[in-house]
């Protein structure tokens, strides 16, 4: 008999959403079994002020995770980034590629930052 607080069966436990805060524990625990934490890059042009950025902190789990999460920063990036002179071009190419390559690994980062804090900003903040 399935209770309300059994998960359905079959179902994966999915990653942290955008924006919530998980448990160094668990942080770590991700870390050992594969998992890694990668932030993508955007840019954004606006005539002739072009602006490059990185998004927040995600953990991902294998690499297409990482690719499928990157396109969304890369389309964003190819829609709005190329219109600003001259940066705009060299910068949106640059964050497209990074984003199709699996985005910034800063797995290392992170462990480093849980020596001292027991929650880690997942995504976006």
């Amino acid at each position: 008999m399935q209770t309300p607080d059994q998960p359905f069966p079959g179902v994966n436990r999915s990653p942290p959403l955008a924006g919530t805060l998980v448990a160094s524990s668990d942080v770590r625990a991700r870390i050992q079994e594969g998992w890694r934490c990668v932030r993508f890059e955007h840019c954004l042009s606006f005539l002739f002020v072009t602006v490059r950025r990185q998004s927040g902190v995600y953990l991902t789990e294998n690499w297409r995770e990482r690719y499928l999460r990157g396109m969304g920063y890369s389309v964003l990036s190819l829609l709005l980034g190329p219109w600003g002179v001259p940066w705009g071009l060299v910068w949106t190419v640059r964050a497209v590629w990074t984003n199709l390559t699996g985005g910034v690994d800063v797995t290392d980062d992170i462990l480093a930052q849980l020596e001292g804090r027991t929650y880690v900003p997942c995504g976006p903040l």
